[in-house]
């Protein structure tokens, strides 16, 4: 696999809000992490889910095997869950 799309689907207020509960530099380096975990998976779509809804600040990376509009199994998923002073990765 050489290729693979990144689809980052946080809105601009969700990113804001989680770099201020995080940091920019804990959050981008989260990002990174998910958009390269398993190069052999063609796309993932990382989300983002806030307090109200989930409970801490946390990352949802979801992986699919092939790049294709079709509907397909979702291949793995990992959420990247804010600890305070980092985030950690959970499947």
């Amino acid at each position: 696999m050489t290729d693979r799309t990144i689809e980052l689907a946080i809105d601009a207020d969700t990113l804001m809000a989680l770099a201020d509960a995080s940091s920019n530099a804990e959050l981008f380096k989260a990002i990174g992490y998910l958009s390269q975990w398993n190069m052999n998976m063609a796309k993932v779509r990382i989300n983002a889910c806030m307090y109200e809804s989930c409970g801490n600040p946390e990352i949802i990376a979801t992986y699919w095997r092939h790049n294709t509009t079709e509907p397909q199994t979702i291949a793995y998923q990992i959420g990247a869950v804010w600890h305070g002073d980092h985030f950690g990765f959970h499947s």
